[in-house]
């Protein structure tokens, strides 16, 4: 049969669309297998899911709930859930909140995207760390978002510029809608926000009357040095709407992740999640998960074992990088930033390497600028130490020859 004419689609798609562009569909996490070194995506460890634990949470949930597991929630999320994830945070992060205070999410990309749309309007300026995670990069642009970026250091999001910024702003007579931020572990340069810095971020943006976004996907995942406090905490909960997930710390499967933010602010989160709850049987199931204990217990497994691969990789990249490239060094998540010299253009390496069955994140898609043509995103959270160590070998003959 001929094509069909999709004239109509070109005429009749919202601004919204047409700045989102179009995608293909996204190719099953299966094929990863195949490569000889999947360094790119922050997939967990597939032998380190609980896949025991989440079945004898599943037969839990379904005993104790079975009937609410399998019948539409509330929009906010499941009770059960929301109890469970207020004793987490109260624990490990540091927050104290209501139950009035949290939304329940289809992961925290969810949660971002429903911030986008609480804050933004096209034209509006949106203030990000830059590089940055490459949906919130999407988000921003398709909501039409005038993006002013704050670079990002050792010491995570630099405060100086920020400050700049806000005042260039500010003599304008505009102000931003939002700060993105992620503070720990940053995706995708792996660095952490001193505690220095955060007081003065948590000080500018009440200075400027600009909400902070908080995502702090990798929060569990430290493996070295002291844990700051949360730019939640330090604000009190005012005009930060702070972001979890149970992707990294669970499964990214279970598609479950979280906002916290005064209750004003969750009831008009809620009201733009129009799909109602979320995942009523998965929740059952994470709260069964993390009520009794298995939560904490799993943590304390992946940091181990995610440590071990850090290291693994940086040692390879100690042994095989040749002089002039330079990478960071985290102490949690999943994430190594490349910087090159710039003689290499990362798009022409990313290609020859991955017609060799080795897979990295060139970093222009990081930005919301031109940038990022000599920089690249290696995550050692999925393949194996000898696939870390293979792949980081070829990664440095490829780099040599363009040197």
């Amino acid at each position: 049969m001929p094509n069909q004419s999709i004239a109509w689609l070109d005429e009749l798609s919202t601004d919204l669309s047409k700045r989102s562009g179009s995608s293909a569909a996204r190719p099953s996490m299966r094929n990863v297998a195949n490569s000889v070194a999947f360094l790119s995506g922050g997939l967990p460890d597939p032998r380190e899911l609980p896949r025991d634990t989440v079945v004898a949470a599943t037969a839990g949930a379904l005993e104790l709930e079975g009937e609410w597991a399998l019948q539409y929630g509330p929009s906010t999320g499941d009770p059960n859930l929301i109890a469970a994830l207020l004793d987490k945070l109260a624990r490990d992060q540091g927050i104290e909140a209501q139950p009035e205070n949290i939304l329940i999410t289809a992961g925290a990309s969810q949660a971002v995207g429903l911030a986008a749309r609480l804050l933004i309007d096209p034209g509006d300026v949106v203030i990000s760390e830059a590089p940055t995670w490459t949906g919130a990069v999407r988000r921003f642009a398709a909501h039409g978002a005038e993006v002013r970026e704050v670079s990002v250091d050792h010491d995570g999001t630099n405060v100086d510029e920020l400050e700049a910024v806000l005042a260039d702003l500010a003599a304008d007579g505009r102000r931003a809608s939002m700060l993105y931020i992620l503070p720990n572990f940053q995706n995708p340069m792996g660095v952490t926000t001193t505690a220095e810095r955060r007081d003065r971020i948590v000080a500018l943006a009440r200075e400027h009357a600009v909400p902070i976004i908080e995502d702090d996907a990798y929060y569990d995942l430290r493996y070295d040095g002291p844990q700051a406090e949360t730019l939640y905490t330090l604000a009190d909960g005012e005009s930060v709407i702070y972001m979890g997930t149970y992707s990294k710390n669970m499964a990214a499967g279970i598609r479950l992740g979280w906002a916290v933010a005064d209750a004003e602010t969750i009831a008009r989160l809620t009201a733009l999640k129009l799909e109602g709850g979320t995942s009523p049987f998965a929740s059952q199931v994470a709260a069964e998960w993390t009520r009794n204990g298995t939560l904490q217990a799993h943590i304390e497994l992946l940091r181990t074992h995610y440590r071990a691969k850090r290291d693994v990789m940086l040692a390879a990249l100690d042994n095989a990088m040749p002089e002039g490239v330079r990478w960071t060094r985290p102490q949690g998540g999943f994430f190594i930033w490349v910087t090159m010299p710039d003689t290499v253009d990362v798009t022409e390496l990313a290609g020859a390497l991955a017609a060799q069955g080795v897979q990295i994140s060139a970093g222009p898609g990081f930005y919301h600028s031109d940038s990022g043509h000599h920089e690249f995103r290696l995550s050692y959270s999925y393949p194996t130490d000898d696939e870390i160590i293979n792949g980081i070998e070829m990664l440095g003959r490829e780099i040599s020859q363009r040197l």
